[in-house]
């Protein structure tokens, strides 16, 4: 019977102390550069320099403690975890239920040659155990007694598989080339989040400096026609940042089948390898950007029950792929989600073509018009109106739908083109929505939901007719007769 029992790496201590520090740098730097108080008087330099020696001094007990109180142990069939500083934690955790061992190198760890190991259980939606620092030789070990089937793995990069352990029809290769990676980055969906983010912390300025007015300085130095091209540098900041995090994020992209389990492999400075058991994916995504169509490029993303929604690592399972590879890609990968080269698509019919074009552009026309009431500036919101309407009929042009077997693939736009190819096994539910135009058109909105992460995805098609609504719903009610 396996038996193994150990602690964390010293280092462990370390990383837990810097974890309570990161979370109190901003409080101290609030409180080490103001200079005056909403009173309007100053506390001591003495006091705000103590605060922070006692806060970083209960830091660094605090890490050691929970080092010292960690434990874990691999006997009788499960895993043993026991931690924590003032109420003990006790954790078992069956090796039956363990679906998959996950492992991470953050800079820190490359140093000393460390690895953080995550372990999850089946219908988990976060880690049920993690070792935040182990060696990676030990990482190797506690993962191959935990992982079935796996064979000991010596030293070195974590997960490394010995030459020749596999035969070669089970171990099946993709990598990002370094030219895909770099279209990917510069074209990547990350910009809209890099501009909230860069606009919520310019927002905070104000409130962390007080005494500076940051925003009255730039305010009064900047000319009226200068304020454009601020505002496009800080688009042009924003698309920077989001291209230095996706090259950071998938540089050295590998996802490799291993029978029934995806390795993907991925970062620059964080590596990082997850493990996804083919049974956990409930639907794939082909998301095809506007720029990415020109080129005929695509990224695959896959819905998966379990831990996903941390942090989207589950999420791609390849970052970009030529649309030309995608069958060949799906097939080795992951097969159960195969279609045809050539499946019966069916468009939405033209009079759907109303429920697209016509409610956005007309509340934005009212919209801008009620407001023009107040501020005539308001009513160049009506320019907006027919690249709204282009855009939802371009959104029409890219919805439709067909059913190979116990397949679903449904399309539909946002912004960009999305394929979502769901199994009859995988259907949570399936609803039928009916607003009051589309009524009038005979139309209807499909709603698939699949498991996914804790909270579900939902697949949303608007302006199928009725007939092939309901043909759907009949589709899935049938599936224990197929």
């Amino acid at each position: 019977m396996k038996t193994s029992s150990g602690r964390l790496h010293p280092f462990a201590a370390v990383l837990a102390s810097l974890q309570i520090v990161k979370g109190l740098i901003v409080p101290l730097l609030v409180i080490l550069l103001s200079k005056h108080s909403h009173s309007g008087t100053g506390a001591p330099i003495y006091f705000q320099v103590g605060w922070s020696l006692v806060a970083l001094a209960g830091s660094i007990v605090w890490g050691f403690l929970s080092w010292r109180r960690f434990r874990y142990e691999v006997s009788d069939g499960q895993l043993k975890v026991i931690q924590g500083v003032f109420v003990q934690k006790k954790s078992f955790i069956p090796l039956e239920r363990i679906q998959s061992v996950d492992l991470t190198e953050g800079v820190l760890h490359r140093l000393f040659g460390l690895v953080r190991v995550e372990v999850q259980t089946a219908g988990g939606q976060k880690p049920e155990a993690v070792f935040p620092a182990l060696a990676r030789g030990e990482a190797a070990r506690l993962r191959s007694m935990l992982e079935p089937g796996r064979a000991p793995q010596g030293q070195g990069q974590p997960g490394a598989v010995p030459a020749g352990s596999e035969p070669p029809k089970l171990r099946m290769t993709y990598k990002l080339p370094a030219g895909s990676l770099f279209v990917a980055a510069l074209t990547t969906g990350g910009f809209g989040v890099s501009v909230s983010l860069l606009t919520a912390a310019m927002s905070k300025l104000d409130e962390l400096f007080p005494d500076f007015h940051v925003y009255r300085y730039l305010w009064n130095a900047l000319d009226a026609a200068m304020i454009p091209l601020f505002a496009l540098g800080i688009l042009l900041l924003a698309w920077m940042i989001s291209t230095i995090v996706s090259i950071l994020k998938f540089a050295n992209f590998t996802i490799t089948r291993k029978e029934n389990k995806l390795l993907l492999t991925r970062g620059l400075l964080e590596r990082r390898q997850v493990t996804v058991p083919l049974r956990r994916i409930q639907a794939i995504r082909i998301v095809e950007e506007p720029l990415w169509q020109l080129f005929g490029f695509s990224a695959i993303y896959a819905e998966t029950v379990g831990y996903g929604a941390q942090k989207g690592e589950n999420a791609h399972l390849f970052p970009l792929l030529r649309n030309r590879e995608l069958g060949e890609f799906v097939k080795r990968m992951t097969p159960q989600f195969e279609v045809p080269a050539s499946p019966e698509h069916h468009a939405l019919p033209r009079r759907a073509l109303w429920c697209y074009a016509l409610p956005a552009p007309l509340v934005l026309a009212l919209a801008a018009i009620a407001a023009g009431l107040i501020a005539p500036w308001a009513y160049a919101g009506l320019l907006l109106c027919p690249p709204v309407m282009i855009w939802q009929w371009w959104r029409y042009r890219s919805a439709g739908w067909s059913r190979e077997g116990r397949l679903l693939v449904i399309r539909f736009r946002r912004l960009a083109k999305t394929t979502a190819v769901i199994p009859l096994s995988r259907v949570q539910s399936v609803s039928v929505e009916t607003g009051p135009l589309q009524r009038r058109l005979g139309l209807s909105t499909l709603r698939v939901a699949v498991a996914s992460s804790g909270r579900g995805a939902f697949f949303r098609l608007a302006g199928l007719p009725e007939p092939e609504a309901r043909e759907l719903v009949r589709w899935y009610r049938d599936r224990n007769k197929r």
